[in-house]
């Protein structure tokens, strides 16, 4: 796992409005949670800082951060859920490496019409999240 300085990432140049621009992670471990997203995505953190969630660049235009899990359903700041689907190259390579790091395929790989190649993986912290590889843009 790395601590990344604002020097070895690309500038962040943010979206443009009404896209995606900021993911939350709810996580029981956020060291093992980084490692995970580390090794299936490249994805880069941002030095570890003391209870405060642990910000990442995906490389592209969206950020998130990963945020201590609250421990009861009650709490409304971890109640619903949402499922970010991840743009990649190979659905079937990243399922791989999903697994490899310890993740748990939730959905093998699906067509969605005639464009889309789609999944859905559990990562290491139970949380949904999809992969998306436009077949036809």
């Amino acid at each position: 796992m790395s601590d990344s300085t604002s020097s070895e990432r690309p500038a962040y140049k943010g979206p443009a409005y009404n896209c995606v621009a900021f993911t939350r992670i709810a996580v029981q471990d956020k060291d093992r949670a980084q490692a995970f997203f580390e090794a299936v995505f490249g994805w880069n953190f941002m030095k570890a800082q003391p209870n405060f969630p642990r910000i990442f660049f995906t490389g592209g235009e969206v950020m998130g951060g990963l945020h201590q899990a609250s421990s009861t359903a009650a709490n409304e700041e971890q109640s619903g859920s949402v499922v970010n689907y991840i743009l990649v190259e190979d659905v079937d390579a990243t399922l791989t490496k999903v697994v490899e790091a310890g993740g748990k395929v939730h959905k093998a790989k699906f067509m969605e019409g005639d464009h889309s190649e789609l999944a859905e993986f559990i990562d290491t912290e139970g949380n949904l999240h999809g992969l998306l590889h436009w077949v036809k843009q």
